[in-house]
């Protein structure tokens, strides 16, 4: 049960440095790891940018994004990026999982 649970997860799990990536892949359902520098406001504008305007799929959630957590195991050496938020210029603090609630 615990390695089905794995394979299924890590089938659903993607990590990216770039917003468009970031976007399609929140579209596809999966949960992102991308580097976050970890100010709340920078969450806060993922949230509204990541959310969807126009209806695609009745099913499909149109909300933004938003932090799950902090995983121990890191994809990479989040320092080496920049925040995953299109405006910031900070340097990222962690790769973080962000998500849509359903």
């Amino acid at each position: 049960m615990y390695n089905r649970a794995l394979v299924e997860r890590d089938a659903n799990m993607a990590v990216t440095t770039s917003w468009e990536e970031f976007c399609q892949f929140l579209d596809q359902k999966k949960i992102i790891q991308a580097p976050y520098c970890g100010d709340i406001a920078c969450e806060e504008i993922i949230k509204k940018d990541s959310a969807r305007t126009e209806i695609v799929d009745d099913k499909a959630p149109a909300m933004g994004a938003k932090s799950l957590c902090i995983p121990f195991e890191q994809p990479a050496d989040a320092t080496k990026e920049t925040c995953i938020q299109q405006n910031c210029c900070k340097p990222a603090q962690s790769y973080t999982l962000f998500g849509r609630s359903y």
